[in-house]
């Protein structure tokens, strides 16, 4: 686009990080160092990315904040993120002090990686061209230069806009995308996390998976910890392994059209043609005539009478697991074919904390052992009363590896012992098999992530344990009382006892019991307890039997949070004072 404008021609190349038949390299990215020669240039724009409390703490000086939503567009079609209509755009960006004669530099704050090439994409599209470059690293490596920051806003500038013509190949649609489907030298680019483009969680699309004879490359594989984009050499070898080639044609997308740009930015680097499918997989995985492939089933997940059940085995077409905590019981009696699996079994101390979860590898070669297959559906029982969490952990855990049927015995052994049904003392005969690692995927999540999402909107923290350990009064861990925000519903709240047997509620007052606590299905719902075992009875009741979407457990759950000093913890007495 300098073009048109002849008089700047000289003026932009002298303003050029490096020489004017620099690599991609040196035209896109600028260090510390050239920065902090070029800080009093009278046409520099710095534009710092990154939550505003981190601007308003600490930014180089002359940078003003940009958020991203300033300058994108949420159209009427429901798309989260998409470009700006050009005479928007325009105007936007002279509010920023952006006009023809500009070098923008944009950076994040600490590691907003994506919305920064995010924002240089835009300014790109703008037709800002080799004038729009990121600082490698931030604000982290600014300061890491030894570089001042300040606190003090720039005033107002007085812009005048750019008046220029969008860079209309830089960003595409579903339509252009498909037409070149299958064509030679034509590759698609999945810039999401490996779980999204293995299908095995849907993310922003309707439907898990991914574009057809699209490629993975993660969006976090292209730079290293400190958020600097990694060598040429080492992103060659990704984009290689990726199946592309020199002269070869990309489009990559993602969730939204945010992470993909940082793999077209890195795709730049190399000098490939890189382009952005701007409506990503939201607009591709909603629209039904277009493809998907790689999508994997989830677990489906239910509860299981004894009468289903005796029919099935009476018919030989499930496993069988009981998961009662004491062998001894299971060496007096248990259910015809039933493979004993003490839960100890399924955890692990990690980093010095007890009952965390085991590696990947390790549960496939247990399911392996007692034969479990993922053709063949699996029933779990245990006691059937207090124990009953037994049963729902090892569910939990098969859910993660897409166990494609995974049923929990209701009312467990006390519930068929009680109705005078078969019951054995025979050892049954297990074939082992290979149960594969993959596709996995733990709906789990960690402690430092919990402590993260404290407070956001949308997220609901629910604590499963008994009413006096939530309210601090009881309780064998570090310290006693409740994560911040939690909402305490008990697990065991979930059954009703009838005599001796114990049994799920109905759906209809499970769920009226949930929605009244506030825990809705619209939301992120964290469940924990002191281990994880008794969180994962909650996970059962809302994915499986409510249909809830979002729902994790935090192992090692409170165990590992109380141990955690700077973890803040709440409990009835600190309320009282």
């Amino acid at each position: 686009m300098l073009a048109r404008y002849p008089a700047l021609l000289l003026a932009a190349a002298l303003f050029l990080p490096g020489p004017v038949d620099a690599t991609p390299r040196d035209r896109m990215l600028v260090s510390a160092a050239w920065l902090q020669q070029h800080l009093t240039d009278p046409d520099l724009v710095l534009l710092q990315l990154g939550e505003r409390a981190e601007y308003d703490r600490e930014h180089i000086a002359g940078a003003r904040y940009l958020q991203l939503r300033s300058i994108s567009d949420r159209p009427a079609s429901g798309l989260y993120l998409e470009m700006m209509p050009i005479a928007q755009l325009d105007s936007a960006l002279a509010d920023l002090g952006v006009t023809a004669r500009s070098r923008v530099v944009v950076y994040f704050g600490s590691d907003w990686i994506s919305p920064t090439t995010r924002a240089w994409l835009t300014l790109e599209y703008a037709g800002l061209g080799d004038r729009a470059v990121i600082l490698d690293g931030g604000l982290p490596a600014w300061k890491a230069a030894g570089n001042p920051v300040t606190t003090e806003v720039p005033p107002p500038p007085g812009a005048t806009g750019l008046a220029t013509t969008p860079d209309q190949a830089l960003v595409v649609n579903a339509e252009w995308v498909q037409a070149r489907l299958g064509q030679p030298r034509f590759r698609v680019i999945d810039a999401r996390d490996p779980q999204f483009y293995q299908g095995l969680d849907a993310g922003s699309g309707e439907r898990p998976g991914h574009l057809p004879g699209a490629r993975s490359i993660p969006f976090t594989s292209v730079t290293d910890e400190a958020g600097r984009f990694l060598p040429d050499s080492a992103l060659r070898r990704i984009f290689r392994e990726a199946g592309v080639s020199q002269g070869d044609e990309i489009v990559a997308y993602c969730h939204i059209g945010q992470q993909a740009t940082a793999v077209v930015f890195a795709a730049r680097l190399l000098g490939y043609n890189a382009r952005l499918y701007d409506g990503s997989y939201q607009d591709w995985g909603r629209r039904q005539d277009l493809a998907v492939e790689g999508g994997v089933a989830p677990t489906r997940g239910a509860l299981i009478s004894t009468d289903e059940l005796a029919a099935r085995l009476a018919a030989n077409t499930v496993t069988v697991v009981d998961l009662r905590s004491d062998l001894n019981a299971y060496l007096a009696d248990h259910l015809p074919g039933a493979v004993y699996l003490h839960y100890e079994n399924l955890r692990v101390s990690g980093n010095g904390v007890p009952a965390g979860v085991l590696p990947q590898p390790a549960y496939a070669e247990l399911w392996s052992r007692i034969g479990i297959r993922r053709d063949r559906p699996v029933v779990i029982y245990a006691s059937g009363d207090a124990q009953n969490f037994n049963a729902t952990f090892l569910a939990w855990l098969l859910a993660g590896f897409r166990q494609p049927e995974v049923y929990v015995l209701d009312g467990g052994y006390a519930k068929w012992a009680a109705e005078g049904r078969t019951l054995t003392r025979l050892y049954p005969e297990i074939a082992t098999v290979k149960y594969s690692n993959d596709p996995y995927l733990l709906e789990v999540i960690e402690g430092e992530h919990v402590q993260h999402m404290l407070g956001q909107q949308g997220v609901v923290l629910v604590d499963v344990r008994p009413a006096d350990q939530f309210a601090g009064t009881a309780g064998a861990q570090m310290r006693r009382g409740h994560i911040p925000g939690a909402v305490n519903h008990f697990w065991h709240d979930d059954l009703v006892t009838t005599g001796s047997t114990t049994v799920w509620k109905p759906v209809e007052a499970l769920r009226a019991t949930y929605v009244a606590q506030g825990i809705t299905p619209d939301k992120y719902v964290i469940l924990y307890c002191n281990t994880g075992t008794e969180a994962s009875h909650a996970y059962f009741t809302l994915k499986f039997l409510l249909g809830y979407p979002d729902v994790r457990v935090y192992v090692p759950s409170f165990t590992q949070w109380a141990e955690n000093a700077d973890w803040p913890v709440e409990s009835a007495d600190a309320a009282a004072r």
